[in-house]
């Protein structure tokens, strides 16, 4: 009879085990039923996708010593051991040492991440702003420590924004292959641009649909001091199109509103961007109403607060999906949710209230701007 073959879903973040899991390391570990015998926790450990001392912990807490055939003292992992000791921990602390047993407190960080998709600071900062569901008071890092430990009802890694996974490291920047774009160099952005001390300049970049979908996309727009982001519906990746749609903005603030608003605009290399001329020129006088800057090819760092909001808006609109589907009204409300969420950049304001804020009572808000209630 042959080793049982042992197939585990990787990937696996969570430092806690599950009573299956306890059960096959007892396999593993002590080579019974069949499988071979393994006690390198290193090794366990990337059977598990787990982390060596997590394996190294849990092997401590289920060892036993017990009599061989032989009459030899011998140590063993013993799951059902492991298991009632758990069990026993558990039930003790509630759902966790810190939170007792303030199921308040977890179910209604449970309701806001799993519903309004906050991340743990934002609810923290919802907490603070609007009440405390109980006595039980936590700071950020415990909050995630909790979800990454399955502490929280219904609630793992994948809720929240990267799914626990890494941001892809920063690479060289690439020199440009086209002579209109190097002319507009972001290298030639003013360094008060670079630093965020300025207000009025935007990054923007295309959202697209699925490859069996609509051409429909969605232009983003977002302000680089006060994160404040705009969402509109075009339908497709054109130059023609792109243009349209800034001259739509601009025909509904007018020509004076939309300089101060946009001093400037970052793009990446898109042909949908390559109207250079047609961008910065105002449809309604012929003048100048913004200046257009290009990131250097493959290098989405450069303009990484509009990709950051971009991934925000795949939390709604996954990709593969048709965005010609969605309503402008459902598109409108994804832009409220961001531009009202508290971001820890911010101090926990939103970006709208830092707008506010920045451009003063004389500036009337657009419509496509204007605060919800």
């Amino acid at each position: 009879m042959g080793r049982t073959k042992l197939n585990i879903e990787t990937g696996c973040r969570h430092t806690h085990f599950k009573w299956e899991e306890r059960l096959l390391l007892q396999y593993f570990f002590n080579g019974t039923n069949g499988y071979k015998k393994i006690k390198s926790p290193t090794l366990l450990g990337q059977l598990f996708s787990k982390n060596e001392r997590t394996i190294r912990r849990e092997l401590k807490r289920g060892m036993v010593e017990h009599l061989d055939s032989e009459l030899r003292n011998v140590l063993e992992y013993n799951a059902e051991y492991a298991q009632n000791d758990a069990d026993s921990r558990n039930s003790a602390k509630g759902p966790s040492i810190k939170l007792g047993k303030d199921w308040a407190l977890v179910n209604g960080i449970s309701k806001l991440i799993r519903e309004k998709k906050y991340s743990p600071y934002a609810v923290l900062q919802h907490f603070d702003r609007n009440g405390w569901p109980g006595d039980t008071r936590i700071c950020e890092k415990t909050l995630y420590n909790y979800i990454v430990s399955g502490d929280i009802t219904d609630v793992t890694e994948k809720d929240l924004l990267y799914a626990g996974q890494r941001r892809k490291p920063k690479t060289k920047p690439r020199r440009h292959s086209r002579a209109m774009n190097a002319a507009r160099s972001i290298d030639k952005r003013p360094q008060e641009v670079n630093e965020r001390r300025e207000f009025g300049h935007w990054e923007m970049d295309t959202v697209y649909s699925g490859k069996e979908s609509s051409s429909t996309c969605l232009l983003t727009l977002t302000e680089r001091k006060t994160r404040v982001e705009i969402v509109r519906e075009i339908p497709d990746r054109t130059a023609a199109s792109v243009t349209a749609e800034i001259d739509k903005l601009e025909r509904q603030m007018g020509a004076v509103a939309f300089r101060k608003l946009f001093v400037s605009i970052t793009a990446d290399n898109g042909v949908e961007f390559s109207n250079a001329t047609g961008l910065e020129l105002s449809i309604l006088n012929r003048q100048s109403r913004t200046r257009l800057y290009f990131a250097h090819p493959y290098s989405s760092f450069e303009r990484g607060t509009n990709e950051n909001y971009n991934g925000i808006i795949r939390r709604f609109i996954p990709k593969g999906s048709d965005i010609g589907s969605w309503s402008k009204r459902s598109i409108r409300k994804i832009q409220d949710w961001m531009n009202n969420y508290p971001r820890k950049i911010l101090n926990g304001n939103s970006p709208l209230r830092v707008l506010a804020e920045e451009i003063g009572d004389e500036f009337i808000f657009p419509r496509f701007l204007e605060i919800k209630a």
